[in-house]
């Protein structure tokens, strides 16, 4: 029954409270293929409709399979160094110019809010630490195991209201030529899932600053913002990347 169905419970809450539509949480898997077709490297290769993710099989009311992330193999790895070594290397850094982490519950039935997650308190972490507000970041990749996680981390981080991620997503703001480029390599909805997305977020995000995206670069991402989940919305972490121009 987990994870599903306590992402399921969020969304459902989420619904109720703000006339979030399913409509809604199927753009978002819409639009994490439309990035995913643009990356060679994503498991994914066809085109997705609202259609075919309403229709999907149901997995955990109101999620079907196409709001659920992928199973994967998959694997990936970061090097860490400081600033001064770094510039020495044959790839430009990407800065860590803020971190962020909170836990706030174990299991979903201690969740203080099944509307909001820790990400509001890690992200204000980070940005403090960064000296960034929301309107700074040119790219946003966040751990999207189902399309709710998605609309919760960008209302929890600041691109939108609480309340009004729906509407947000719902106009192609986070697509491919959207103001707001979100989850740039497919996600874990389309791109892959092996278990634990985190590293993808932040190799993802690392990539954008870099430039070295290819068809999905983000023109001019200066700054990017990697978000993680951990358990049933349990764990947050959140860190803040910059290019060379940002410090």
């Amino acid at each position: 029954m987990t994870p599903a169905s306590a992402y399921a419970l969020a969304a459902s809450r989420h619904m109720h409270q703000y006339g979030t539509t399913r409509e809604q949480l199927a753009r978002i898997a819409v639009t994490a293929r439309q990035w995913a077709l643009l990356n060679p490297a994503a498991w994914e290769k066809e085109p997705l409709t609202v259609e075919q993710v309403l229709n999907a099989r149901m997995v955990s009311h109101p999620l079907t399979v196409r709001d659920c992330c992928l199973v994967t193999d998959g694997g990936g790895a970061l090097v860490m160094t400081s600033a001064a070594r770094a510039k020495t290397l044959r790839k430009p850094p990407a800065y860590v110019l803020g971190v962020g982490e909170t836990i706030s519950h174990q299991s979903i039935s201690s969740m203080p809010d099944l509307t909001v997650t820790g990400a509001a308190a890690s992200g204000a972490q980070a940005y403090a630490m960064a000296g960034l507000k929301p309107s700074d970041i040119d790219v946003v990749e966040v751990y999207d195991a189902f399309t709710i996680t998605t609309l919760l981390f960008l209302e929890d981080l600041g691109f939108c209201p609480k309340g009004e991620g729906g509407r947000f997503v719902s106009d192609g703001a986070i697509a491919p030529g959207g103001t707001l480029p979100v989850n740039t390599n497919g996600g874990g909805l389309s791109y892959c899932h092996p278990g634990m997305f985190g590293l993808f977020v932040l190799m993802e995000a690392v990539r954008q600053v870099r430039g070295e995206c290819g068809q999905r670069q983000v023109k001019g991402a200066e700054t990017a913002i990697a978000h993680g989940n951990g358990g049933v919305l349990s764990s947050q972490s959140t860190v803040v990347l910059g290019s060379a121009g940002t410090v």
